[in-house]
């Protein structure tokens, strides 16, 4: 049993694909509330580091905790754990053939077995709280990018989740559209959601994270408060890394 207060806790984890290590030994912890950010260069192993948060991508060694329980333990029913694990991906992943609001309540139907006006009432919800429930009866190829990337957020937020995982989900949008997705992830870490966001959003982590940490070749190099990290970076890797995205 783990007995400290974290939410989320990685030891020792490793990951090879074939004769690739992509991660090397990473050690972290995710207390409730917090909003933990991952910087990074391409191939560095940030989102490895968030699939194997949720066994979307299974350790190849070392062990993952969640809310106390070793979740990589071959005895965990993984279906049930990632029901508390919300996760976006930068593709939005929506059924074409679905209305915005069908695509929430099928897994609140499926999944979780709620009844049809409950889980239509969830959906509307959610979608009213990404500012969304205009649009609930509109198909996917009927929205913009950042809507549809904010119908998978409330997606996500629907199972209400204890842990949300973002996947860099603004850097496929259009510039103009990248705002209003940052700013329903703003909002739910003002309402104490906790949160890992891999990101090349260096304001959002700069304003938003309340600890962030700079992944490169399948190490963290640095972790700190973001802003202590982007104005006194303690490495030469860190800093060259952010003269290229400043």
């Amino acid at each position: 049993m783990n007995n400290d207060s974290s939410l989320v806790r990685l030891e020792n984890v490793h990951k090879w694909f074939g004769s690739l290590h992509v991660l090397k030994g990473i050690d972290l912890s995710l207390a409730p509330q917090e909003v933990l950010v991952i910087i990074g260069p391409s191939g560095s192993g940030k989102s490895t580091l968030l699939r194997c948060v949720n066994l979307l991508e299974l350790p190849t060694q070392g062990r993952v905790w969640f809310d106390g329980r070793n979740i990589t333990d071959v005895r965990t029913d993984v279906d049930e754990v990632r029901t508390h694990i919300g996760i976006v991906f930068q593709a939005y992943n929506l059924f074409p053939h679905k209305t915005a609001l069908q695509n929430i309540t099928v897994a609140l139907e499926r999944v979780l077995r709620l009844g049809h006006n409950e889980a239509r009432d969830r959906a509307l919800q959610q979608l009213t709280r990404v500012g969304m429930a205009q649009k609930a009866e509109g198909y996917p190829g009927q929205l913009s990018g950042g809507q549809q990337q904010r119908v998978a957020i409330a997606r996500a937020l629907a199972m209400q989740p204890k842990v949300m995982l973002f996947d860099e989900v603004t850097s496929a949008l259009d510039p103009e559209l990248v705002g209003e997705v940052l700013e329903v992830m703003l909002r739910l870490a003002g309402e104490g959601m906790t949160m890992m966001v891999v990101t090349h959003e260096m304001g959002f982590a700069r304003e938003v994270g309340t600890r962030m940490l700079f992944m490169d070749d399948g190490v963290i190099v640095e972790e700190g408060e973001p802003r202590e990290l982007f104005y006194h970076p303690q490495t030469d890797r860190l800093r060259q890394f952010l003269a290229k995205v400043l």
